[in-house]
């Protein structure tokens, strides 16, 4: 198997990349930004060095030997004073007698440049412009530090003659303090970034450590031990609800799983009930001789347990399909008043015997769409309950509303009692929850399972003036 990573590691793994990159740009940035500062600051100095010179020629009136003598440290800062004719009329110890810029050079350099003294190729530093100077002897009595420098050019008139003063230093200090800069942060960044790394994978690891206390307790919870939940932190972050909505879930499953467990209890039950009558039906009838008409009494009780034990097994599928999400329709347009007719129909004989009338409401032409067979199946429960236990007419109406319609059907009985009429569309629910031999108390789950497979409802409601209403809205 190969090595995968934890998420702790991946998450230090990418902050030190991160770090890393930020930490090697921000020393890069530090180190250019010292390097400009020294020379800004060496800008600074030179143009006051600068004119101090030219006030010593205005106020001597012309260069006189030792002039800059004081403003100078050999071997590092330098100034150089050309006379008419490109003539060096001061130099700097260590300096040649010859212009350090020409012309043209010291304009460039009025604002500043970094050149190579002579003897040694013209080279610019770090983004200032290269100037091409002429290799010039070398006379100096005195080496400098390093053969670049920092020049500044300024012009002066002193005593009716135009002087070119170039004041400079060499950068020894600021490559010294570049130097010194860069050895500390080799060993501060990579400290830096180890101190980092470290602290983001402790930070992750304490971040995960309530994943990981889930995790263990969800390893335990089992369906015998799905009152157990969570340990979820009090932190209002992305972990603490991650851990309320897990628990959420369980506490879905959990009533799920009561409500199978419930449901195969009583489908249990009542499969119990109508085979142990046909059992005892069979073996009454094999006990000894029968006549024919016992025997055909025996085989005609026999066979109404048959058929309701057909029934209760094909009212368990529909409700089995109901909650997988696989009751399957086949939707067709449909005429309200046509299907109600319908219905009316299949229950006409069984309600002439108890003299029972049914009678239709419907306007034509409310028209919709929908599975015929499986609304027949609904408004079929709601009648035969309607026959089995209320009074009076029962009344089949339909009525429609603004992208819906609502297929009812009302009683004139006893009415129902505000508890049953919560619990009323639950599996196995009963008024008086009695186990008798008179329904299987699917009707009315199965009635709102095909409304809400319609993309629908079913309600019930009790009128003040007796009698119950079942009722189904659809969209049209």
């Amino acid at each position: 198997m190969s090595f995968r990573p934890s998420v702790r590691l991946r998450v230090a793994g990418a902050f030190a990349l991160a770090m890393a990159l930020l930490l090697v740009f921000a020393g890069v940035a530090i180190r250019a930004g010292l390097r400009d500062e020294i020379t800004d600051a060496t800008d600074e100095t030179l143009e006051t060095r600068a004119t101090a010179v030219a006030r010593l020629l205005v106020d001597n009136g012309r260069p006189v030997p030792g002039l800059t003598t004081g403003l100078d440290d050999p071997g590092e800062t330098f100034t150089q004073v050309i006379g008419p004719g490109e003539e060096v009329v001061i130099a700097a110890r260590g300096l040649p007698r010859a212009p350090l810029l020409d012309a043209a050079g010291r304009r460039v350099a009025a604002d500043g440049l970094t050149i190579r003294l002579p003897g040694v190729e013209t080279q610019p530093d770090e983004g200032d412009e290269e100037i091409d100077l002429e290799a010039l002897e070398d006379t100096a009595d005195e080496p400098f530090e390093d053969d670049r420098a920092r020049v500044l050019a300024r012009s002066v008139t002193a005593g009716g003659t135009r002087y070119a003063i170039i004041t400079g230093a060499t950068l020894e200090d600021r490559e010294d303090a570049v130097r010194a800069l860069t050895r500390v942060l080799l060993i501060a960044l990579p400290l830096a970034l180890l101190g980092a790394t470290l602290a983001g994978y402790l930070a992750v690891a304490a971040a995960l450590r309530p994943v990981d206390r889930m995790r263990a307790r969800a390893a335990r919870i089992s369906d015998r031990s799905l009152s157990e939940r969570l340990p979820v932190p009090d932190t209002g972050d992305e972990i603490d609800r991650l851990g309320r909505t897990l628990n959420e879930m369980l506490d879905r499953l959990e009533r799920a799983l009561e409500s199978e467990r419930a449901f195969a209890a009583d489908a249990s039950h009542e499969l119990r009930t109508p085979l142990a009558i046909l059992r005892g039906e069979l073996e009454v009838a094999l006990r000894r001789e029968r006549s024919p008409e016992e025997l055909r009494a025996a085989i005609g009780a026999a066979l109404e347990e048959a058929v309701r034990l057909s029934r209760l097994a094909d009212d368990l599928l529909v409700m089995a399909r109901a909650d997988a999400g696989q009751l399957q329709l086949q939707p067709e347009p449909l005429d309200a008043a046509a299907l109600l007719a319908t219905v009316r129909g299949r229950f006409a004989t069984r309600a002439d015997e108890l003299g029972r009338p049914l009678e239709l409401a419907a306007a034509d032409g409310i028209a919709f769409s929908g599975d015929r067979g499986r609304l027949e199946q609904a408004l079929g429960n709601l009648v035969d309950n309607a026959l089995r236990h209320g009074a009076g007419p029962v009344r089949l109406a339909a009525r429609a509303g603004d992208g819906w319609v609502e297929l009812g059907v009302a009683d004139a009985g006893p009415g129902i009692d505000a508890e049953f009429a919560r619990r009323a569309f639950e599996r196995f629910s009963r008024a008086d929850q009695a186990r008798g031999r008179g329904g299987t108390g699917l009707g009315l789950a199965i009635v709102r399972a095909i409304a809400v497979a319609h993309g629908g409802s079913a309600r019930i409601e009790a009128p003040v003036d007796g009698g119950a209403v079942v009722a189904l809205r659809l969209p049209v």
